[in-house]
């Protein structure tokens, strides 16, 4: 098993920064590529060791930052808070994008992967932008959800709304950083002059790879209500449904790393099989 980083540039020529975990160098793997939530990054919590796992499992395994995360070339701190202030979700569709081209081009992992079985697995908002691409890119053949909003227009943000337009910006706090970091108004004015593009549902309902939406019951973060949205609108023949008892936003898992839950035992081996049976 061998991991090397990566660095592309989205269309405004700022960064994305990566890493590929490949099994070996003597055969071509289908690829899957992870998106992280919101205040998350590609080396938070179970991230890499879900990327060893699935890569011992034989897939090419694509990680990365979006551009807008906070994230720079320190890789565990958020050093870039006006990029976070900035961020939106047509941002990170277009990362994600820029991503998918540069893996095809082979910039990303040579020419070791099977271009035409790619997954996605999008954890929280990871899980909206891995819906909101595959739903638009026949490069796409799978998708895993974990823990995926259904809805962009946030109950959080839309009761600050009026003060957020006000003075034009908000502070949200980072709890296990313990940082406050600035929202500007950029990602309400993309969700209010693309309302079409990014419904989540509406992406869902055109969805043609089969997906499997999987959420935790204890979800303290996005409601499980929201993981049956989802489901409702996909194609029921081609997708799947799991509440994971017990399980909280991220599987009981925290940042660092300590170890596997049970709960995250139960979202991983689910994750291997819908790859397992849609993906090879």
């Amino acid at each position: 098993m061998e991991r090397k980083v990566f660095k592309v540039f989205n269309k405004n020529r700022e960064p994305i920064r990566g890493d590929v975990c490949i099994p070996d160098y003597n055969r071509r793997y289908p690829v899957i590529v992870m998106s992280h939530g919101w205040k998350g990054f590609k080396d938070w919590g179970f991230f890499p060791f879900l990327s060893e796992v699935l890569c011992k499992k034989g897939y090419i395994v694509v990680k990365f930052n979006f551009s807008g995360s906070g994230i720079g070339e320190d890789m565990q701190n958020f050093t870039e808070l006006e990029k976070f202030a900035t961020n939106t979700y047509s941002k990170e569709l277009d990362d994600l994008e820029r991503v998918l081209d540069e893996l095809e081009k082979g910039n990303v992992c040579d020419r070791f992967g099977y271009f035409d079985k790619v997954g996605l697995l999008g954890h929280s908002r990871g899980g909206a932008i891995s819906i909101l691409k595959a739903s638009s890119d026949q490069r796409v053949k799978c998708v895993v959800t974990w823990s995926s909003l259904a809805l962009v227009e946030r109950n959080s943000f839309m009761d600050v709304l009026p003060q957020w337009k006000r003075e034009k910006f908000i502070m949200i706090p980072n709890s296990r950083t313990g940082q406050d970091m600035q929202l500007d108004l950029n990602i309400v004015e993309d969700i209010e002059k693309n309302k079409i593009k990014l419904n989540i549902l509406k992406a869902a309902s055109r969805l043609d790879a089969p997906c499997m939406v999987i959420h935790g019951e204890k979800d303290e973060t996005v409601p499980t209500a929201e993981a049956h949205q989802i489901f409702k609108e996909l194609h029921l023949s081609r997708s799947r449904l799991e509440i994971i008892e017990g399980a909280t936003h991220t599987y009981g898992v925290k940042h660092p790393f300590e170890g596997p839950t049970p709960e995250f035992k139960k979202a991983l081996a689910l994750t291997q099989e819908w790859f397992g049976n849609f993906l090879k």
